[in-house]
This record gives C-alpha cells, structure tokens and sequence, in this order.
C-alpha cells in the first residue's frame, strides 16, 4: 500500500467535493439566465470532477482492503506518530534527556553508550495510542460525512491494535515488547507466544554484565532452533555468538548481517557453532517463534542488532519455505 496521510487525503477530497458543489451552483445560475438547452451541451463541473473523486475514494477503499499485516502495521505506526525505522525511534528515545537537556543521538558508539528508559517509553506509548484513537476516529467521521459507509476488518484491526499498545504501556516489559513487535510486523502483535520477553539481572555469561548483552532464542520452521548471544565488548564492538543447527546457513547469517553493519559502522565479531540438539526432526512443524531477554538497562544498539538478528533469520526462513514449495510443485508435475 502507498504511504497514505489520511487526515489530508480526506480533509482535500472533501473540500474538492464542496468547490465541485459550489463552483456547480455557479453554473447553474448561469445556465439559467442563458437558456437550460446549454445543460444539453456540455457537462457542469460537478458531473466532471465527481467520477475522479468516487474513483480515488474507491481506490483507497481497495487499498484498506488489501492491507496485509505488514502494511496494518505501517499504518498503526502512522498513526502513532512513530518513525517507520527502528533505529530512528531507538535515536529519539535516547535523545529525551541526556545530563538533562536535549541532545541529539546519530552514531552507534552513542547508542551503545546510552541506555532507554523504559519508563519513558510507556509514557509515549500511553500518550501517542490516545492521539491515535482520536486520529483514527476523526478518520472515520470524515467518511461517513460524505456518506460512505466502510465496514472493514482492517480498520477494526486497528483499533484493536491500538487499544493493545495502549494497555501495554501500564507495564515495561509490555511497552518495550509491543514496541519491538510494531518493527517485527510479521508476528502478530497480539499474539503473546509469538514473542515473549524477558527483563532479569542475571545473564548467559557471568563475566558480562547483562546491561551489555541481549540472549534471543528463535524457534524457526525449516531450521530448528537457534540461540543468539549479542554482547559489547570493550573496544566498542559487538560480539554475536551464533548456536543453530547443522541445516541453517551460518555464513549467509553473517554475509547479511555484515551488511547491516556496514550501514552503522560498527564492528561486528561472529562465533558461530553448531549444537546438534537445536536440529529439527524430519516432518516436524513448527511456528517461528522468538524469546529475548535482556536488562532494565535497556542499551538501544544492542536491541537494533537483536531486531536484525531476528529479521533475517526470519527472511531466511521464509525463503526456505519458497524453495520447499516450490519443490513440491515441480515434483507434482513430474
């Protein structure tokens, strides 16, 4: 779906419906002193800018109809007033107060340095979900002002959806994990197996503190399990120690979290191994699956790795589920 601010889409095809009705009133005190054989002849305004207009608002409604999760997701984040990227909203929560004034995060050594105060993140969940509900409901209104009645799920979604994120922001572990989930669009938000997290003191490692380290435990479909440890090191680098199955393709993992690397300039170390009891029995189905524990010291970059780790051993196993479909239909025409 194309990125759609919906205040000002309606807000300008409403006024264009008023000008067509004011500018055909015009007219037709017009034709009415120059003989009502002209309305024969030539269309008024309204008849010329009214088709466009039912057409765009049908086009939009096809739109909502089609929203798929991720593109619901986009549209809750609109709402929201949320950036569309992750670690853009990882930079404005860490710029609220730094040695009590206003500062500007940009760089992944600042965002290693910082820490997310997972108060405050409630408390702009709890303020922007309010914002929202008025947003969505002066949206609705507006609609049905011009006499168009939308009956779609996908807008019940939504208001569902921000009812959810509103009632996660009484807690910090809900805010933090409805915040991840909203940048992680294909796990259902609301769903509390998809994604269960996790804020404790005590960590994988007992030489590293668990500030400065995140553990997330994927359960993917093709794959198995697998077990990311993501930690800082001293020299201002990130370690990700990588435990999978002898069937997930480890390098790949790495080629692709280089490159997101490379888009922060940060150092990434990778200790991959292979743990034979995270291999999945043949036949066995399994939903993806993500567990994350991390610490009431939230550290912002670590949560943005943890994000790509989990985005792209997703997408790697999505792109498994392709090739194995794939197979079977070219194995049934065989």
């Amino acid at each position: 779906m194309s990125n759609i601010n919906w205040n000002q889409f309606l807000n300008n095809n409403y006024n264009n419906f008023q000008n067509a009705n004011n500018v055909q009133n015009a007219g037709n005190a017009a034709l009415n002193q120059n003989g009502a054989n002209l309305v024969q002849q030539q269309k008024t305004p309204l008849e010329v800018l009214l088709p466009n207009y039912i057409a765009q608002l049908a086009n939009t409604s096809n739109e909502l109809a089609e929203l798929n999760r991720q593109q619901t997701i986009e549209m809750l984040k609109e709402l929201l007033k949320m950036p569309k990227n992750f670690d853009k909203l990882l930079e404005q929560l860490t710029t609220m107060q730094v040695n009590g004034e206003q500062q500007i995060t940009k760089t992944a050594l600042l965002l290693l340095a910082s820490r997310i105060n997972l108060s405050q993140l409630a408390d702009l969940l709890k303020g922007s979900s309010k914002e929202a509900m008025t947003n969505l409901y002066r949206m609705l209104a507006q609609f049905n002002q011009m006499g168009m009645s939308i009956k779609d799920e996908q807008l019940s979604q939504i208001s569902k959806l921000i009812s959810f994120v509103s009632a996660s922001s009484s807690s910090d572990v809900q805010s933090l994990r409805s915040t991840m989930l909203m940048y992680l669009p294909w796990l259902p938000l609301t769903d509390p197996n998809a994604f269960k997290l996790e804020i404790s003191s005590k960590g994988s490692d007992e030489n590293i503190t668990l500030e400065d380290s995140v553990t997330v435990l994927i359960s993917t479909e093709n794959f198995g399990n697998l077990k990311a440890f993501i930690y800082k090191t001293g020299d201002d680098s990130i370690n990700i120690e990588l435990a999978s199955s002898k069937t997930f393709p480890q390098k790949l993992f790495v080629d692709l979290m280089k490159e997101e690397a490379k888009k922060h300039s940060i150092n990434i170390n990778y200790i991959l191994s292979v743990n034979e009891i995270f291999n999945k029995e043949k036949n066995q189905k399994s939903e993806t699956q993500v567990y994350m524990n991390t610490s009431p010291g939230v550290n912002p970059f670590l949560l943005l790795i943890s994000n790509n780790v989990i985005r792209i051993i997703h997408e790697t196993d999505s792109k498994e589920n392709l090739k194995i479909q794939r197979k079977e239909r070219t194995d049934g025409k065989n």
